[in-house]
């Protein structure tokens, strides 16, 4: 199978874009309350009560560009705090005014992790978004397609699909719901009973209607996995973010 869903990354992207020469930089954070207690390889740190802390600045170049990168750290049981890889990206729009209606982006990455984190150093991401809101609702989608670039299955290409639903209350904050899928390498995807699926409960910060947004990001979430293939059975995740 497939790498695991991104443990340090728990996000679905919308094709949102900062504008040029604005910098910002989001935090994330999440805890594995219940997960895998045995390594799926060698030398794996185990995903059960690990602590993950991503820190992940970026600056807009255009309206339709938006560079970035992250910066992994990660707590586990016995193994104390330590560096756990470093990935830089680019984030590709179609710019679009106010307004209900779709959305479009393409999200490219390049990193490099331990063998403790993952068992392939050197890897890269594909994550188009396709995504629409009316200002209330938002539906969007991130079919992600991953591979590694060393070891056995370099170049073999994943897919590990996200997806969000989201309700705008009016108030201040939107709640819905968070999918995650580990499908398997796309020339042999695994049958259901061997897919990991994972679905997040989510509260996030979200404009009021007729009210500027403001610079400040915030997503809460509460899930795990849904499927017995999952190996991180109950999680908790923060997102915290801001534009300068």
């Amino acid at each position: 199978m497939g790498a695991a869903i991104d443990r340090f990354e728990i996000q679905v992207y919308e094709a949102e874009v900062d504008d040029p020469g604005q910098a910002s930089l989001e935090v994330h954070a999440n805890f594995t309350g219940k997960g895998e207690r045995a390594p799926a390889y060698p030398g794996e740190t185990p995903p059960h009560h690990a602590f993950r802390l991503t820190f992940e600045p970026a600056v807009g170049v255009t309206r339709w560009l938006e560079l970035g990168g992250y910066l992994l750290t990660m707590a586990a049981p016995g193994e104390g705090y330590r560096y756990a890889g470093a990935k830089l990206r680019a984030k590709l729009v179609v710019p679009r005014g106010e307004g209900p209606g779709f959305f479009y982006g393409l999200n490219v990455e390049l990193g490099r992790v331990p063998s403790f984190v993952e068992e392939e150093g050197w890897a890269n991401e594909f994550r188009p978004i396709v995504g629409w809101t009316d200002g209330t609702w938002l539906v969007d989608l991130n079919p992600i397609f991953g591979c590694a670039l060393t070891g056995p299955e370099r170049l073999r290409v994943d897919l590990e699909p996200a997806a969000k639903v989201s309700w705008n209350t009016g108030r201040g904050f939107a709640v819905g719901v968070e999918w995650y899928g580990e499908l398997g390498f796309v020339d042999a995807l695994q049958p259901p009973s061997r897919q990991g699926h994972y679905l997040f409960g989510v509260l996030d910060l979200a404009a009021v209607p007729g009210r500027e947004p403001g610079p400040w990001e915030l997503n809460l979430a509460a899930g795990g996995g849904v499927s017995s293939a999952a190996d991180q059975q109950f999680l908790v995740k923060v997102i915290v973010g801001r534009s300068f």
